[in-house]
C-alpha cells in the first residue's frame, strides 16, 4: 500500500469579512466598487488574462478603465482575481459581510478601509457571527 502524502492548499477557510461603515451610503458605495469589479475581472477571466505569470501580470486595459473611473488606486493585478473566487456578500445598512473559503481577502479589505470601514475577519470553523 502506498500513502501519498504532499502540501495542499485546498483547506477551506471559511473566513467571514465584515466591514462596518459610519453611513449606510459608504457601505452601498463599497457594495457597488465590488459588483463593478467583479463584472470586469469575471470578462476578463474569460478571456484568459488572469493567466500570466504573477511577474507578468499586468491590468486589462478595460479594467485600467474601470479602476479609474471608479477611483480604486489600492488594487495591484495579482489581487483581482479575488473578486473571482468564490464569495458570498450582504450588505445590511450600513454593514457588508462577505463570506469565503479563500485565504487572500486584501483586495475586499482595501476598497473596506479606503471607504473609512472598520474591519473584522474571522474563521466561522472558530468563531460565530453572533459573538
Amino acid at each position: 500500500m502506498k500513502i501519498w502524502t504532499s502540501y495542499g492548499s485546498e483547506h477551506s477557510m471559511n473566513l467571514v469579512l465584515i466591514g462596518r461603515f459610519k453611513h449606510a451610503r459608504d457601505a452601498e458605495h463599497v457594495e457597488d466598487l465590488i459588483k463593478k469589479l467583479t463584472d470586469q475581472a469575471q470578462k476578463d477571466e474569460a478571456s484568459m488574462l488572469s493567466l500570466a505569470e504573477p511577474e507578468d501580470q499586468r491590468f486589462s486595459a478595460e479594467m485600467r478603465q474601470v479602476l479609474i473611473g471608479l477611483e480604486v488606486h489600492s488594487l495591484s493585478p495579482g489581487e483581482i482575481e479575488q473578486f473571482v473566487s468564490d464569495h458570498s456578500l450582504e450588505r445590511i445598512d450600513a454593514v457588508i459581510t462577505i463570506r469565503t473559503d479563500e485565504a487572500d481577502v486584501s483586495a475586499f479589505i482595501k476598497l473596506f478601509v479606503d471607504a473609512g470601514g472598520r474591519v473584522e475577519v474571522f474563521s466561522a470553523h472558530h468563531h460565530s457571527t453572533d459573538e
